[in-house]
């Protein structure tokens, strides 16, 4: 049985494809930059080259597959992919294609906690605009929101390390209550890996997260005793940070922050406690204990993400 990854070389994507390697799948993906399926064993997956904004090669990667998983998106705006061109027409034109194929027989759409159909949240306006593309496709579905993600390479992690290994002081906007549920990169591959098997699960949407919900100020903590730091955490109120990264966009054209960014902080960003376990049948990874710091990240990037100012639920796949 073939299986058409899209964003197969991402932070998450590169996990999944080995998930279903090791659940005995053929394996094609969809690659935007030549070379970079290069990361994969050779000979192990077939590799087709396109972006989701080019009708024709998706329509041919579609050919012959039997599912398709797609987690192309973007978290952040910028360089002609937005909110809109990706997250909602990209899973539009993935859909077209899929239903030109004429052979899949399962779509696998990969979400993000927190979609809903409420404008003011751009981003999750975006995800919940490429849900009901796939819901409304005809195609049997699957749709699978994670919390954040972190694994080896992740984001979110590494940019608050970078801020508790720089400042004694960790800015937090408002009060750091707003619970995340932390599940690992490799757990949410295998769970995206195990619906494939699972025909109860066509039709539904799932929200997954991992063991434990956490707030914000437990995961600086949870970060700062992973690296042996004892760090404070100073609260920024949220209308001080308003007023501050309004007065940013007017004299910056690409500030570090935006008031779309402030607007995340009110999202809500879990899932029920216990559904990997109840669906999946297996526990998912504890935060604690289980931190990788890989990247490099710059401050301002650090900055905005956790200010808790990024959509951080998913990685650029």
């Amino acid at each position: 049985m073939t299986v058409l990854v899209t964003g197969a070389t991402g932070f998450l994507g590169r996990r999944v494809v080995q998930k279903l390697l090791e659940h005995s799948y053929q394996v094609r993906c969809l690659v935007h930059s030549p070379g970079r399926e290069r990361i994969f064993p050779t000979g192990s997956v077939d590799v087709y080259y396109g972006d989701i904004g080019d009708a024709d090669a998706l329509t041919s990667a579609c050919q012959g597959v039997e599912q398709v998983i797609h987690l192309v998106a973007v978290i952040r705006e910028g360089r002609g992919a937005t909110f809109d061109s990706v997250n909602r027409a990209g899973v539009e034109n993935m859909v077209a294609a899929a239903k030109a194929g004429g052979s899949v027989r399962q779509f696998v759409q990969v979400s993000a906690v927190g979609a809903a159909s409420n404008p003011d949240f751009p981003y999750l306006f975006s995800k919940w605009q490429g849900e009901r593309a796939v819901i409304n496709s005809g195609l049997p579905y699957t749709i699978i929101r994670p919390s954040i993600i972190f694994g080896e390479g992740d984001e979110f992690l590494n940019s608050l390390a970078s801020l508790v290994r720089l400042f004694p002081l960790v800015p937090v906007v408002a009060s750091g209550r707003n619970r995340l549920q932390p599940i690992s990169v490799e757990d949410v591959a295998q769970c995206i890996a195990l619906s494939l098997s699972r025909h109860d699960l066509q039709g539904h949407t799932l929200d997954i997260g991992g063991p434990a919900q956490l707030s914000y100020n437990e995961i600086v903590s949870i970060v700062a005793r992973t690296m042996g730091k004892r760090r404070l955490r100073i609260h920024v109120p949220l209308w001080l940070m308003w007023l501050n990264v309004a007065l940013l966009q007017r004299v910056t054209p690409k500030p570090p922050i935006t008031t779309e960014m402030l607007r995340m902080v009110r999202s809500r960003n879990v899932a029920e406690l216990g559904i990997v376990e109840d669906t999946f049948g297996f526990t998912p990874t504890p935060l604690a204990g289980n931190i990788n710091f890989v990247n490099s990240i710059t401050f301002n990037d650090a900055l905005k993400i956790n200010l808790g100012l990024t959509p951080s639920h998913i990685r650029d796949h």
